[in-house]
């Protein structure tokens, strides 16, 4: 859906400035992303074969350590998500005051998190608080920002401000951000019965325990003798610091980096998440002379759904290998991996979604099965002719 000027009016002036931290946020992410991607992507898993009765296990033996960036920039991600709500708080707080903040004022500016009603009302009792107006327990700001606590949800831990505050504590105070490489998925090249694996292509990318991989752990086991070659798919997990439950990087990224822009800033400016987004995906790195006229033309998509449009390709194109393998015959497996890589994520996407709706009728099904077998006869004619030259 295309946007206006108009559908961004809700963001006054004074709180422009945070579509530019949203928009560094959202770069340093894709970093992260693409970071994880590329260590995925070199195979970061060491197997053995271990035999075990009429089985055969494969085991890992050493793991590829993390880019020591991960963590890093992780760190620095959250610490400007949290940055960008504490600067629209403190920017709020001085344009509802219509003056400048004294030293000491500035000082007691901050976004609370806060476990419990008590607690908040102490915070807005603090002496260098209770006399500033807008944090007066019956202003609205005071209301939006007791809106936003974690005591607000029925288990704190999981409110996203708690985990905000959490995380960048840890990072500014101990270490940066606990992460490690997770196993999202064992699938077999073609499709076999015979392999059992410990974490189906089917179960992945749905939430799970996040739990990082290690040495020794079993991935797959099959019957003793068999041949049933296989591909491994990696991730990155974070660990939360106050509850130590793992999650998926991107995912956590995601979590946190929507909930601020579509929750944590509506709220904090207008009191209500009922407008149009902001956009996180905006250039800064050149300047603007009006940052309000680039809003438009920015991208709706974060870094972390971008990223998952790139995993969606890559899981599509194991699909289409399935689905032509029966079609072309079981031989023919590394030539459709060969085509498929040849195709751009939107392509292989496509492709997936018109066998999805032709999938109601066999004679439509047939008819699309049989294009895209005929576009991998011509590249295996275009791949033939480039071998003889």
């Amino acid at each position: 859906m295309s946007t206006t000027a108009a559908d961004y009016a809700w963001l006054p002036d004074h709180q422009l400035h945070v579509v530019a931290t949203l928009a560094h946020v959202d770069q340093t992410v894709e970093r992260v992303i693409r970071m994880v991607h590329d260590y995925t992507a070199q195979e970061p898993l060491s197997l053995k074969t271990v035999v075990d009765g009429d089985q055969v296990q494969a085991v890992v033996t050493a793991i590829a350590p993390l880019p020591e960036a991960i963590p890093r920039l992780v760190a620095d991600a959250l610490t400007q998500l949290r940055a960008a709500l504490e600067h629209t708080v403190y920017a709020e707080v001085q344009h509802l005051l219509r003056r400048s903040l004294t030293a000491e004022e500035a000082r007691s500016i901050e976004m609370p998190a806060t476990t419990s009603l008590a607690d908040f009302e102490a915070w807005l009792n603090h002496r260098r608080r209770r006399g500033l107006a807008p944090l007066q327990p019956s202003d609205p700001l005071a209301q939006r920002i007791g809106a936003l606590q974690p005591f607000q949800r029925r288990d704190p831990d999981e409110h996203p401000l708690k985990m905000l505050v959490e995380y960048t504590n840890m990072a500014k105070h101990r270490r940066p951000t606990v992460a490690a490489a997770r196993l999202a998925a064992v699938h077999p090249d073609a499709p076999n019965p015979g392999l059992s694996v410990s974490q189906p292509l089917e179960r992945w990318p749905q939430p799970g325990s996040g739990q990082p991989i290690h040495v020794n752990d079993t991935i797959a086991t099959a019957p003793r003798g068999a041949y049933i070659p296989f591909s491994i798919w990696t991730t990155v997990s974070l660990q939360r610091p106050h509850t130590g439950i793992w999650n998926i990087a991107a995912k956590e990224l995601e979590y946190l980096e929507d909930w601020v822009r579509t929750t944590a800033i509506p709220i904090i400016v207008t009191g209500g998440r009922e407008v149009t987004p902001l956009p996180p995906q905006l250039d800064i790195s050149t300047g603007h002379d009006d940052l309000r006229s680039e809003l438009p033309g920015a991208g709706a998509a974060s870094a972390a759904e971008r990223g998952g449009q790139r995993i969606q390709a890559a899981v599509a194109r194991v699909g289409l290998t399935e689905v032509l393998a029966p079609l072309m015959g079981s031989d023919m497996s590394e030539t459709l991996s060969e085509w498929a890589a040849t195709l751009t994520d939107d392509a292989v996407l496509q492709r997936l979604g018109r066998l999805a709706q032709a999938s109601h009728s066999p004679q439509e099904s047939l008819r699309a099965t049989g294009q895209m077998a005929a576009e991998v006869r011509e590249f295996m004619g275009r791949h033939h002719e480039s071998d003889e030259g």
